[in-house]
């Protein structure tokens, strides 16, 4: 489990409805018939910060008849604020979904991409390679002698009869010793809302997404990777990402639905909310996919709750990156949302100015 900064979690708490504080005594619960009744006792007792006796009134609606959606919304958002129910509310928020008639908008994939000769598949694009990196990169292969700018890139041998990824990255190596890199690929979905890291199936190196957009037929991804040297036998290879290095990933799309209705569309918000209250036990794939695609109608509003804002949630999904740890990511989604426009992750102090801005859109 990766450590949860309990600032952030703080933060997040006290920016929900989740401050028992703000509560003081007991809901007198009048006695109430019927289905509809209980659903308006439990929002009643909800708002009133009595989270207890609303989580009692929904499932009691949930006994009543199982096949409404209201009840089981109502008991996912009482399972934010109580931890004893945070390993069952995302059922509670998938059922009222699928009982509104509406579809489960997220869905998690993996990928493998493969590196090509001519680094197209993951384009390097910080620093802008010249010609002469550009000659030495398609050069892989060849038998024949490079020499670039005095440089000898590549001298066959009996036991080298052909340039590789040896020489390309020592040669990388020379021209930008010790800096990241930042490369960019495509994946053919417009709707990738979160991805993390990517990992080099042959050095075992993680490099750091730092955003994620949306176009109109694909998402386009941008990572910072670190320059590595990877010794193998009496080889040393000086990059990340080279001709025929294997890269894998994971990531989460959110596909709006069609025809969502309210109950639907709440159950989502609080799915994704839930998962951010969890911490480090929370799906962070899915919980930052939900924020940021439900932040995406910048109209959202939870009506038993004025302070759930769009801004708010993109906040969330910020926070919820921060505390797995990625860092570089939760940047990317503040900067989406207009904030952290001048932070520099190079920075001495990154950590504590990214949550400061954090903070401010949790306000």
């Amino acid at each position: 489990m990766k450590k949860i900064n309990t600032s952030i979690l703080a933060v997040v708490a006290a920016s929900l409805i989740l401050v028992a504080g703000c509560y003081e005594g007991g809901v007198t619960q009048p006695p109430v018939l019927g289905y509809s009744g209980l659903i308006a006792a439990g929002w009643t007792a909800f708002e009133a910060g009595d989270y207890s006796d609303a989580m009692k009134s929904f499932q009691a609606a949930i006994e009543m008849d199982a096949s409404r959606p209201a009840g089981f919304l109502g008991a996912g958002w009482c399972s934010i604020v109580d931890s004893e129910y945070w390993i069952v509310g995302d059922q509670y928020d998938y059922m009222a979904v699928q009982l509104d008639g509406g579809t489960w908008p997220v869905a998690t994939e993996s990928k493998t991409l493969v590196q090509d000769k001519n680094w197209t598949v993951l384009e390097c694009i910080d620093p802008v390679l010249t010609d002469n990196d550009i000659l030495v990169i398609n050069s892989w292969g060849t038998t024949d002698s490079l020499v670039v700018d005095g440089y000898n890139v590549f001298i066959p041998t009996s036991g080298k009869p052909a340039m590789d990824n040896v020489e390309i990255g020592k040669w990388l190596y020379r021209q930008y010793s010790n800096r990241r890199f930042q490369y960019t690929f495509d994946i053919a979905d417009p709707n990738v809302r979160a991805l993390f890291v990517a990992a080099n199936g042959f050095s075992n190196h993680y490099a750091s997404v730092d955003s994620v957009t949306n176009g109109a037929s694909a998402s386009t991804v941008y990572l910072s990777v670190p320059f590595v040297d990877v010794k193998v036998g009496s080889d040393h290879y000086n990059t990340w990402c080279m001709y025929e290095n294997v890269m894998t990933f994971e990531y989460a799309t959110y596909s709006p639905p069609a025809e969502q209705l309210a109950f639907g569309t709440d159950a989502i918000a609080a799915y994704g909310i839930l998962q951010n209250a969890r911490g480090g036990n929370g799906d962070v794939l899915s919980g930052v996919a939900m924020l940021l695609g439900i932040a995406d109608d910048d109209q959202y509003s939870f009506s038993h709750y004025s302070g759930i804002t769009s801004l708010k949630m993109k906040g969330m999904a910020a926070a919820m990156a921060f505390s797995n740890q990625y860092f570089r990511s939760a940047l990317g989604i503040c900067r989406q949302a207009g904030y952290g426009l001048n932070i520099e992750v190079a920075d001495s102090n990154f950590l504590v100015e990214l949550m400061q801005v954090i903070e401010t859109m949790l306000q």
